[in-house]
């Protein structure tokens, strides 16, 4: 490969660990599915990676980047369906998603903030549900059987803590991000 050809990998992926959290996030809000999620990341890169040449240093990377995503997460859901498995969403909600998410690293990085205050707000015991669900990626009846709960509850449970930080969100994010109102 030629020094440039190099030259423009390197700053590609230079690029793309810098946006990796935003690009993750977009990419979670897609594919609810943690492990599937993580895969279309790294095809993501992969693509990226591969396609270096054609990005032009100075232009709008996290657009680019973005673009190549929504395709991965489009060939993640086709092939899901291709093999008999549920996809999950379909390809047009999908796209007015991908086309609702903050186009900026920067709203990305301010919804994150506002979340990570809320989600100190909330009791203990949502937050231990929400961690097990979305940091260790468990399901529903893995989170029931190491909480010993009953699987509804785990989805009561996760559906009231997504919706009062949700709540908690939008009011921060309504007010400025100030920190005074409860989850």
């Amino acid at each position: 490969m030629p020094d440039a050809g190099r030259d423009a990998v390197g700053e590609v992926q230079r690029l793309f660990l810098r946006h990796s959290g935003w690009l993750r996030g977009f990419i979670s809000g897609l594919l609810p599915d943690f492990d599937a999620a993580e895969d279309v990341l790294h095809e993501t890169f992969l693509t990226a990676s591969a396609k270096a040449a054609e990005f032009a240093p100075g232009t709008d990377f996290p657009a680019w980047a973005r673009a190549i995503a929504r395709l991965k997460v489009l060939e993640h859901l086709r092939a899901e369906r291709a093999s008999g498995r549920a996809p999950g969403l379909d390809a047009s909600t999908v796209e007015l998603l991908a086309d609702s998410a903050p186009p900026d690293p920067a709203a990305w990085a301010e919804r994150r903030a506002v979340l990570a205050g809320c989600l100190e707000r909330i009791a203990p015991r949502a937050r231990r549900i929400l961690e097990l669900r979305y940091v260790e990626g468990l399901r529903p009846p893995e989170i029931a059987a190491r909480v010993a709960w009953r699987t509804d509850a785990v989805h009561v449970a996760l559906s009231r803590a997504r919706r009062a930080l949700r709540e908690c969100a939008e009011r921060r994010l309504a007010s400025g991000a100030g920190g005074g109102d409860r989850p």
